[in-house]
């Protein structure tokens, strides 16, 4: 852990990122040196988490085959332990300068816990979560539900009302217009027009269509809210929001040129970019708690979003000069 910039106990934290970043930040409580946990926290969120395992699996099951999707899943996760080993020398040499702080530690004996011991345990542990990172997750999922729900095209949802209560007794036909009528929704709220305005900044990366750079900004929220939001764009036919409907819809999507818009470098640029682009609002809540300062979430948000942009790029400009894509 020495040799790659971090403390020995490090280990634990960056371990727990990959079930989930928040209680991994809290768990850098455990490293004394203040230089030491802030390089800690700042590289946390490349450990893949548990959330972004549904995007993989979407993506990887529509683009991959069965033989290589094995080995495209463990190299999402080696590159998020590469790319936090490259940040945190970096991070060591030039942000955070000075000697390595010694690591000793005095091993307890084990024993069995007792029941009593994991319920209080739980329970303060569950408490301290709610009260750290709860406050923050909640006033970040009010702004993207605002984002996303306004402002309120009144007249457009109320025909596809009328439309649905005309087509009771087709379910087939009212989860479509159902569908269709959460992507207008999306399309004209300022979620929507934010994700146009941004989708060029992806074209150098292969995945240029406004679907996806709302999903993105969905996954601000939570990860796993990036697949809910592309199935509401991509208005998936029954069986309504199954996985498969979803795959074939993206594989089916094409840019105005007509070519379609994904191939296995294309998805696999994009789930580089969703493994390391900004942390979901609960990480960002849980590393300014444990901070005290806005000034490390901020930068973590520009920062890892850069790095993903970089290493997005450099993976499909790269597979596009090797003939891959």
């Amino acid at each position: 852990m020495h040799k790659i910039g971090l403390h020995g106990r490090s280990f634990i934290p960056m371990l727990l990122g990959f079930g989930c970043n928040v209680p991994a930040i809290m768990a850098t409580r455990i490293i004394k040196d203040r230089k030491d946990r802030l390089v800690t926290i700042l590289i946390n969120p490349f450990m893949s988490c548990g959330a972004r395992l549904v995007i993989y699996s979407l993506f990887i099951g529509a683009f991959f085959s069965k033989q290589d999707s094995g080995t495209v899943l463990f190299s999402l996760y080696t590159l998020g332990i590469i790319v936090a080993i490259v940040i945190a020398k970096l991070f060591r040499k030039y942000l955070f300068k000075g000697e390595d702080s010694a690591f000793v530690m005095e091993l307890p004996p084990y024993r069995i816990p007792t029941i009593k011991g994991l319920l209080i345990h739980m329970w303060e542990r569950g408490r301290l979560y709610l009260k750290k990172a709860g406050t923050i997750i909640f006033v970040g999922t009010i702004f993207m539900w605002f984002l996303g729900s306004f402002p309120y095209h009144s007249q457009s949802l109320r025909n596809y009302d009328s439309l649905i209560k005309q087509a009771k007794g087709n379910e087939i036909l009212v989860v479509r217009l159902e569908k269709k009528k959460a992507y207008e929704k999306m399309d004209k709220s300022y979620l929507g027009q934010i994700g146009h305005v941004i989708t060029p900044l992806f074209k150098p990366l292969g995945f240029n269509n406004w679907k996806i750079a709302v999903s993105l900004m969905a996954g601000f929220v939570a990860k796993e809210i990036v697949v809910g939001t592309l199935g509401t764009l991509y208005s998936v036919a029954p069986p309504a929001g199954s996985s498969f409907s979803l795959r074939k819809a993206l594989q089916e999507d094409r840019r105005p040129d007509g070519t379609k818009l994904f191939n296995p470098l294309s998805s696999y640029a994009l789930m580089v970019f969703i493994l390391l682009y900004i942390p979901c609002v609960a990480t960002i809540g849980a590393i300014k708690r444990e901070t005290n300062s806005w000034r490390w979430p901020i930068f973590t948000i520009f920062y890892t979003t850069l790095v993903a942009w970089i290493a997005a790029f450099i993976i499909y400009q790269g597979g596009k000069l090797l003939g891959l894509g």
